[in-house]
């Protein structure tokens, strides 16, 4: 992010940690924390930039023009997660010790109460639980000042040969808001971040290591130009372009359907579907639920002796019974029927017995 702030020039600083007199530093009952760790000297971790005793004064002068302190909330808003329910009060009294910023935390009433819950009774208890990983982070405009030789070029590390760092300058402080390290799989805040809030200050930490690689913007706005352009000349494909030959290697679902080859098998399905049928007079309703359906013949044939089976059995006469006229004829044996089953659908006797036999009568 060495050259990220000459296109966006606001950022936010590294987690600086820390209250100085540890919990004799936290006021419970007035909600107060003193002396906590604002920004500290060295590298901002993942910004490309170094934090030096020219930029510690800068925060120390620019946080005390504030009449009423600088707002603190809690995790960094960004694009994926607004500052609504996250305020936590002002910070004030800015003043620099040996290589850090510090300030005071006045929570606001509101902080108790908040649609995240109550937020500042909860840093409260957490930074008495543990001082040390209480942190913050400001959010500040400002851009890099290279550090160059007398001819103009860059600076270099004479351990590493790579150029130094530049320095933070800030013109501008927007807040100094508490934040845990997101990263951290157990951090101070970690279990306490809502769904709302933790995207964000997971989203935080990914934009951070991103930006961190001076390429990185230009390689992204490249491939968007690409994409675009590739989307473009897509998007006006003309259809005298779309060729039989392209349909059938991209969508060969469609291409069957439109094809002579698929109308031959359609019209071959609906001949068999009628071969079937002719030894089965009075089934067109049937046929015609086949045809519909994409049954093929084999289907049909065995909807269609289902029905003839169900004929044999209701329409075979009833026995002869006392006062009732034998001219009628007795009912049909159970060899009977089986022997024109067979004759009708072929097989073997015992099939035919199999399929034709009655059940029984619980």
């Amino acid at each position: 992010m060495q050259d990220a702030l000459k296109h966006k020039n606001t950022f936010r600083a590294d987690v600086a940690r820390g209250i100085r007199d540890g919990k004799g530093g936290i006021d419970k009952k007035t909600g107060i924390i003193y002396g906590f760790a604002v920004i500290t000297k060295g590298e901002a971790r993942g910004h490309g930039l170094e934090i030096d005793e020219t930029t510690l004064d800068q925060a120390v002068e620019l946080g005390a023009k504030s009449s009423i302190g600088l707002k603190s909330r809690f995790g960094h808003p960004n694009m994926s997660n607004s500052a609504v329910g996250t305020f936590l009060g002002r910070a004030k009294n800015f003043r620099k010790e040996i290589g850090v910023v510090r300030a005071d935390l006045y929570f606001d009433k509101t902080a108790y109460n908040t649609p995240n819950g109550d937020l500042a009774g909860y840093v409260l208890d957490l930074a008495e639980s543990d001082p040390d990983a209480f942190g913050s982070s400001i959010v500040f405009d400002g851009e890099p000042e290279y550090r160059l030789n007398e001819d103009g070029t860059r600076k270099k590390d004479p351990a590493t040969g790579k150029d130094l760092l530049p320095l933070a300058r800030i013109t501008k402080l927007w807040a100094v808001d508490v934040v845990d390290d997101p990263a951290a799989n157990n951090g101070m805040f970690g279990a306490f971040f809502s769904e709302t809030v933790k995207p964000s200050a997971e989203m935080t930490v990914f934009l951070d290591k991103f930006l961190s690689n001076p390429e990185a913007v230009e390689k992204t706005i490249a491939f968007l130009e690409r994409y675009s352009l590739t989307k473009e000349e897509v998007t006006k494909m003309e259809l005298k372009d779309l060729t039989l030959e392209i349909l059938k290697k991209e969508r060969s679902d469609l291409t069957a359907g439109l094809s002579g080859e698929g109308l031959n098998q359609e019209r071959e399905r609906i001949i068999s579907l009628l071969d079937t049928a002719k030894a089965f007079p009075g089934t067109e309703a049937l046929v015609y639920e086949a045809a519909k359906n994409g049954d093929t013949s084999a289907v049909l044939l065995e909807k269609l002796k289902q029905v003839r089976l169900g004929d044999l059995k209701t329409k075979s006469p009833a026995s002869a019974g006392p006062g009732q006229d034998p001219a009628q004829g007795a009912a049909k044996t159970h060899l009977e029927r089986a022997r024109e089953y067979q004759k009708q659908f072929g097989g073997t006797i015992t099939e035919a017995l199999r399929v034709t036999a009655e059940k029984r009568k619980q």
